[in-house]
């Protein structure tokens, strides 16, 4: 099962995220020929810190 994690600042909306796996998942089953119902997409937040870009250190 191919699975996709994706790693990124907090702070994304739940239709970013969901656009996000949407086009990961349905690129990822055309490149290796793979049913999109056995593809995965995880997220791994990370906290804003002062690293995160501005327009994310803001929304704090």
């Amino acid at each position: 099962m191919p699975q996709i994690t994706i790693k990124m600042y907090e702070g994304r909306t739940d239709q970013q995220k969901d656009e996000i796996i949407d086009v990961f998942t349905r690129e990822l089953s055309r490149i290796i020929d793979r049913e999109p119902e056995f593809i995965s997409v995880q997220f791994d937040e990370i906290p804003i810190d002062d690293n995160a870009p501005a327009n994310l250190r803001n929304k704090r």
